[in-house]
């Protein structure tokens, strides 16, 4: 059963009866904040391009900066990420809100920085 399954049939039980006892104010939010991560894609995986095994950093992280990606390369994300997705130094570019020739870092120094970026992106 999944929690969202569990959850909508805790709340079809009269609240006075609920032991442990949860309000139904409490339940819905519940409900609500697992409706709401479904739809949310800020860590689906997004490719980093020439990675062998294939890595990928989540894409909420470039999700805000896709107006540089259209600067940086005149396509979308999702149109980058079929053709394989971004360079390490490529996606810091993009998140540091850079054009590529401006890049300051190379493929090691990126992947460092953007390894950090998500260690804290997935703290929340």
């Amino acid at each position: 059963m999944k929690i969202i399954d569990f959850l909508k049939l805790v709340r079809s039980i009269p609240s006075q009866n609920r032991a442990p006892a949860i309000r139904d104010e409490d339940l819905e939010t519940l409900i609500n904040q697992i409706d709401m991560a479904k739809d949310d894609d800020r860590y689906s995986p997004y490719p980093i391009l020439g990675t062998r095994p294939q890595q990928y950093i989540p894409l909420g992280l470039l999700t805000i900066h896709e107006g540089q990606a259209w600067k940086n390369h005149m396509q979308s994300l999702s149109q980058l990420a079929e053709r394989g997705g971004l360079s390490w130094a490529e996606a810091l570019a993009i998140i540091e809100g850079k054009k590529w020739k401006d890049a300051e870092h190379d493929e090691n120094t990126a992947e460092v920085i953007i390894r950090k970026m998500v260690s804290e992106y997935m703290k929340g």
